[in-house]
């Protein structure tokens, strides 16, 4: 009974802790991401066992308009930019390196990949002069109200 009793526990620890982490939509508000973005934006969420999306569109779904998506992923960061490694050999002319973006940054097309400790955000941005500018204030909010990044 006793081994019951502290699993229980265990299970209701971690499943706080899993609930307590904070969901893409709710780090970067659709007002907020508008102004970043200069555009108006919905915010649709899509959130998932060990991540969260968040996709920031004009309502009505403008073609050509500007357009976001955040996505974190809990403790993939160290995998992910692996698997963009090993992606350069074909995709070499499409990704670059990218410095000042968390720990490891790495664009594929409109697609950047950052490692942030053990978490890998990823973001895709288009609809905007600069996409390298906008990634920088958008990690930049990400990385301020995010938990102090956790070493892989």
């Amino acid at each position: 009974m006793r081994i019951v009793s502290v699993a229980l526990m265990l299970a209701g620890i971690l499943s706080r802790s899993a609930s307590a982490a904070p969901t893409a939509c709710e780090l970067i508000p659709a007002a907020e991401m508008s102004a970043v973005l200069g555009g108006v934006v919905a915010a649709v969420a899509d959130d998932r066992a060990g991540q969260t999306k968040c996709t920031y569109e004009p309502p009505g779904a403008e073609i050509g308009g500007v357009y976001a998506e955040v996505q974190l992923s809990w403790g993939d960061g160290v995998a992910g930019m692996k698997g963009a490694g090993a992606m350069e050999p074909q995709l070499g002319p499409v990704m670059s390196r990218l410095a000042g973006l968390g720990d490891q940054a790495t664009s594929v097309g409109p697609m950047i990949l950052i490692r942030r400790g053990s978490d890998l955000i990823t973001l895709v941005i288009s609809g905007v002069p600069d996409s390298t500018s906008t990634a920088r204030r958008i990690y930049g909010l990400l990385d301020a109200r995010l938990p102090r990044a956790r070493a892989p």
